[in-house]
């Protein structure tokens, strides 16, 4: 009777050392699989910023370039303001930026693109100089962010999420009030 205690105790034991090997090998593949994920979307969110980072540069030597060939580059920045909306993991702050690039900086730097058509040459230049500045500093601060603060980022119960979300958003509701005023004030001295 005592032998065939002692070899249930054995077998119980036997299987619960296997029950907690097998538990702690998927623990350790989910936390890889997790790892893994969270890489992609570090990288994903990178990808994203350089792309806008880029954009900004672009604009930037655009502008000051005094470029009359603006028609060929309008393309180029719709689809990359369009495409951050679709490509990167949705937030509040992604929303917020992704409303300023569609609603207010694709129609700005179109309507200063296309030169006839332009309402206010100088008034459209010194607006898209100040916004594409702010978003060039945005962006740059987002790509040189380290690993460890692009997971804070992305994590949106950090303070490192809310402080950079408040700064979009501010960044956000700034200009697109601003380039909605742009575009009701000089098209009416257009349909004037």
């Amino acid at each position: 009777m005592i032998k065939l205690e002692s070899k249930k105790s054995n077998i119980i034991c036997i299987v619960m050392a296997i029950v907690l090997l097998v538990s702690i090998i998927n623990s350790v593949y989910i936390n890889m699989q997790n790892q893994k994920f969270k890489n992609g979307d570090i990288q994903q969110m990178y990808s994203e910023w350089y792309a806008l980072y880029c954009m900004s540069e672009y604009v930037d030597r655009f502008i000051n370039g005094g470029s009359n060939d603006g028609e060929r580059y309008i393309l180029y920045v719709n689809q990359v303001c369009h495409h951050f909306k679709i490509s990167i993991t949705p937030s509040e702050l992604n929303t917020n930026l992704s409303n300023l690039l569609i609603l207010s900086y694709d129609p700005l730097f179109s309507n200063l693109a296309k030169e006839e058509e332009t309402l206010n040459k100088e008034k459209a230049i010194e607006l898209l100089k100040k916004m594409n500045s702010d978003l060039l500093a945005i962006s740059k601060d987002i790509i040189e962010m380290s690993e460890e603060e692009k997971e804070k980022l992305l994590d949106q119960s950090s303070s490192k999420y809310d402080e950079m979300n408040t700064r979009v958003k501010d960044f956000s509701n700034k200009y697109n009030k601003l380039v909605d005023d742009y575009f009701r004030t000089y098209s009416e001295y257009v349909s004037h």
